[in-house]
């Protein structure tokens, strides 16, 4: 295929298309008709000799070929859009702008409140929205757009080179119980934690506890623990009863206020790394750029 085939008109059509997986839900995002969209369809069918999507009911679904050209298509569609977009002074103080970010229950609680008044004093008509992170489907949000920022708690799967990845920090973890909990008063604390009960946090099926491995490695009977649909739920059924909770360090300060305390690190102690991650083609947009230096900013000036 050369370069002649291939004009810009095609190339905005085919991210269209990869974005919203419909003819019509294309055609309206170009403000085009769906005839339209549907020939530019034909020509590229033709210039790329792939079907390239498949119908499935209301559905168009990518071919391999559709999906293998994904990320450069992105990042070509980015770098054009950054080229024709008027040059005009980035100033965060008058930027208004919504970002969504997705991140574990654990990571929103943490982050949302400190991040949220970080952002007040230098931007205050960016904000932030949340949802959790889909194993299936994670990179594909990135690249459409639906998600900007992705911070995940564990090793990253399924990268590819059009998605950025950076290490924000290792959160260290330790052991809760109520005030006045029988470990509260003993020496070694940490090599009694199998002596009582625990409580684990249900996580993302998909993704591996690294709190429920740890436990099992220090020999602790994690299927004899209660299972708790969400952090807060955990937090709340530790403090009015003898079960331990491990939590990050930073779910552990805010936990102090709901009368728990901790009695041990999770010994050896356990850390887990965090990262953010992002697509290639937002790294043209001032904005999207500052934003991930915000975040990267909070988790290095927190507290230890």
């Amino acid at each position: 295929m050369y370069l002649k085939e291939l004009d810009a008109n095609l190339i905005v059509v085919l991210d269209a298309l990869l974005i919203d997986a419909s003819v019509t839900r294309a055609a309206e995002r170009l403000g085009r008709s769906p005839s339209a969209v549907s020939h530019a369809l034909s020509n590229l069918r033709e210039i790329f000799g792939d079907e390239l999507f498949v119908r499935a009911g209301q559905r168009l679904v990518p071919t391999a070929r559709a999906r293998s050209l994904a990320p450069a298509v992105h990042v070509i569609v980015s770098g054009m859009e950054s080229l024709l977009r008027p040059e005009t002074p980035f100033e965060p103080a008058t930027l208004e702008r919504t970002f969504m970010i997705a991140c574990s229950e654990t990571r929103e609680v943490t982050l949302l409140g400190g991040l949220q008044k970080q952002l007040a004093e230098v931007a205050p008509s960016i904000q932030m929205r949340w949802q959790a992170p889909q194993e299936s489907s994670y990179v594909e949000d990135l690249r459409s757009g639906h998600i900007h920022f992705l911070i995940y708690e564990g090793a990253v799967t399924g990268e590819t080179g059009d998605i950025c990845v950076t290490h924000l920090c290792d959160d260290g973890y330790v052991v809760l119980a109520r005030a006045g909990h029988e470990l509260t008063k003993a020496k070694d604390a940490a090599g009694k934690l199998g002596a009582f009960p625990h409580v684990l946090v249900a996580g993302a099926p998909w993704r591996p506890d690294p709190v429920r491995a740890h436990l099992a490695g220090l020999g602790i009977d994690v299927e004899q623990s209660t299972q708790a649909s969400s952090i807060l739920a955990g937090l709340f059924l530790a403090r009015e009863s003898d079960h331990l909770i491990v939590a990050p360090q930073a779910i552990a300060e805010a936990a102090y206020g709901l009368g728990l305390v901790a009695v041990a690190e999770a010994a050896p102690r356990l850390t887990v790394p965090v990262n953010l991650c992002w697509h290639r083609s937002h790294d043209r947009d001032e904005c999207h750029q500052w934003m991930g230096g915000q975040i990267m900013r909070w988790h290095e000036q927190r507290p230890a």
